[in-house]
Parts: structure tokens; sequence; C-alpha cells
């Protein structure tokens, strides 16, 4: 897979076994600033901006920090699982405080759940252990009681990580045209901004439904294009419903099943949501079509989120050390705010461009969630082949 930087060089990403996704990432871009968004004048040129390559954030990161341990892995496992259980027995005392108690219990639920799933996504991407047979063995086990297919999961997210922030590639994220928005029946333009949406679009609008990778429970989807990934699909949806079936039988009823394990289970689904959105949505990001994209150039536009409250911590820093994770992958996630100190400083001469460490405290992350999902609601072009939200270059024309 070859992507074309505007000077002509290229920036070559295969995606194999789960590794980093290997580029030579130098471009020398050509940015053009914002046009008028009621004009349809060509824009003109900006200085060249070189990136530092891949190579460059590897030798700033300690190299301890791309070992894998495989009993500290372990430990985390357990510690969720333990996490998830304990909150499970302490239920009746949540109760106890009514409708807020058990609302409370299904937060802690989606957190403590999210914190598994990203235990499961070290497995994914094969930074749990050195033994990618034991990692899809541990992959299953984190996942499947969350209703989330591993295998499909892994290739999905893979995908992801080799085209962050291309319009076309990154069907990890909905990224939408004007010329797309303006088609929207108006039911589909109203979805978005509602809060619950939150709670949906895990499931069954991504997982299920497909939208925008494919089913990652029906094997003839479109994110499968091997009899072997079909198997994979079938395999992990199959993990998915025996933990299902056994939570039914456990809950004694559907009501209880739906309740205690279904309830939590959309709770963890909209934290997930949240997290994943807010990584690369934002009033800053900017989005590149094939001719200005490149591996490194997309990572940039990643964005760092400190959530207080202890969340970070218990989430395992995916939400603060997001940057160093879609640099490098094989990293474990309990070396991820380390090794994103490496990548500060590399981007550091870059921080007063596009290009530079985007890092926000957001305490507020429920309701800046809810706000983005109104405001950000399509994308514009700022200059050929480079987009960013509609509403971004507006207030930026009003301030000229």
């Amino acid at each position: 897979m070859v992507a074309h930087s505007s000077d002509g060089l290229s920036a070559t990403a295969p995606v194999t076994g789960g590794g980093d996704v290997l580029v030579d990432a130098r471009v020398s871009i050509e940015e053009k600033p914002p046009r008028d968004l009621n004009s349809n004048q060509e824009a003109t040129e900006e200085p060249r901006i070189q990136l530092p390559t891949v190579d460059a954030f590897r030798r700033a990161i300690p190299p301890h920090c791309f070992e894998r341990d495989l009993i500290r892995s372990l430990r985390y496992l357990v510690q969720d699982f333990a996490a998830l259980t304990l909150l499970y027995f302490a239920l009746p005392v949540f109760e106890y405080f009514g409708l807020i108690g058990y609302l409370a219990w299904n937060v802690l639920m989606g957190v403590f759940g999210f914190a598994l799933f990203v235990v499961g996504h070290d497995c994914l991407h094969g930074s749990f252990s050195d033994n990618q047979t034991l990692n899809d063995i541990i992959g299953h086990i984190a996942f499947s009681p969350l209703f989330s297919p591993y295998f499909p999961w892994q290739k999905s997210h893979k995908l992801h990580h080799a085209f962050t922030n291309h319009i076309d590639k990154d069907h990890g994220h909905v990224w939408v045209q004007d010329k797309d928005y303006e088609k929207w029946p108006l039911w589909k333009k109203l979805f978005n901004p509602l809060p619950f949406s939150g709670w949906m679009k895990w499931f069954p609008v991504y997982t299920l439904f497909g939208y925008c990778d494919g089913s990652h429970f029906w094997p003839f989807s479109s994110l499968f294009v091997r009899d072997s990934e079909r198997v994979q699909c079938v395999i992990s949806a199959v993990c998915c419903v025996a933990c299902a079936t056994v939570a039914l039988a456990i809950a004694g009823s559907y009501s209880n099943w739906f309740w205690y394990y279904w309830v939590p289970l959309s709770f963890f689904g909209c934290m997930l949501v949240i997290v994943t959105y807010l990584q690369h949505a934002d009033e800053v990001a900017e989005i590149y079509e094939a001719d200005e994209w490149s591996f490194v150039r997309g990572q940039t536009q990643t964005i760092d989120r400190f959530y207080g409250f202890g969340l970070d911590e218990t989430m395992h820093h995916i939400t603060d050390g997001h940057v160093a994770h879609h640099f490098f992958n094989k990293i474990p996630h309990y070396h991820l705010i380390e090794a994103t100190d490496g990548i500060k400083k590399v981007l550091e001469p870059l921080f007063e461009t596009q290009y530079g460490y985007k890092y926000q405290v957001n305490y507020d992350f429920f309701v800046r969630f809810l706000w983005y999902n109104i405001k950000l609601d399509y994308l514009v072009h700022k200059t050929k082949g480079i987009l960013q939200f509609r509403t971004t270059l507006e207030e930026k024309a009003k301030t000229k």
C-alpha cells in the first residue's frame, strides 16, 4: 500500500502480522491557507514543512518501552476481571440508592469494562506478550464477555492504525464530507447529535450493522476478503454468543440478563465510543485525501486527552498515551506514558504548526463528546486534499 505525498515522495505502509506500520514518512507538505467558504477560488500554497521520520520517533523512545512483560500483562487482565466481579457483588449496595445508584453502577461497569477491552486491545496489536497465539487466546477471553468479536476487531482496528485520518481508508471513523452530508435524510442528520446515540454506535450500528467497516459478526460482510478471515469471524462471534448465553443462564431470566448484563455492556460501548471519538475528532484536526496523506502526518492529528478522576490510570492510559500508541502499537499500555515523552520531544520543533503534539485536559469529556457530536457535523476542504470540520473553518474566517 503506497501513499504519495504532495512532493512526489512515497510512504510505503505494509500491514503485516500485527506489527507496527513501517513507513518512510519523510514528506514535504505544501499546505494552503483556509479558503473563503463562500468562494470557489483555488487556494494558494503555503511554505513546506518537513516532518520527522518514524525512525526518529523510535530513537527517541527508550528501548525497554517496546518490551512486553507477560506477567505484568496478566496482572492487568486479572485486575480488571476482579474489579468487574467486585462490582457485581457490590450491586445490592448500589441498588439501595435506587435509580441513581444503579446508574452509578453502570457507569463504573462501563469504565472497568473498557479497561478490560484495552487489555484485549493489547492482544490484538501483539503488545500483550511475545507469543501471538497466546495473545489471540487472551484476547478472546477479554473481548468475548464484552460481546466484541476479537478477530474482526483485530482486522478493522489495524486498518484504522495504518491509515489514520485518511479520508477514504480510515474506516474506524466516519469522516463525513459536505457532499455526503447534503444527501443524508433528516433522521440521519438528527441521530448523531442525540445524547443516546453514543450507547448505540458501538452496538448495533458499528459491530453488527457494520457502519462503516462492515459487520464484525457476519462472515460475508465487506470487512472480510479471505476465507480464513471469515472462519475467524465465526470463531469470535461464537465466543461472544457463548458468553452472552452463560450470562443468561446465570441471570436466570431475560429481564435480569438485560438489566445486569446488556445495559452495563451498553455503558462500556458508550465509553469505547467516547474515547475513540475524542482521540481523533477535534476542532483543530485535519483529515487528508490520498495525495496529501502520509503515515506520520495522519498520526500527528491524534489527540491525547487527560480525563482525570483516576480514569486515565484505570483505563490503562489509552486516553492520555494515545499518540504514542498510534505511532507504535507494539508498545504495551503500561509503557505509553514514558513513550509519550519521547514523542513530545520529536514534535517539539513543530509546536507552532498543525503537526505539533496535541494534548488537552478534559474533565468535561462527556459534555465535550456530546457537544462535538453537534458542532463537528461534516468536513469541508481547507485546501486541495486537506479537510477540516466546517465550523472550524467558518470560525477562522470570522476572525480575519
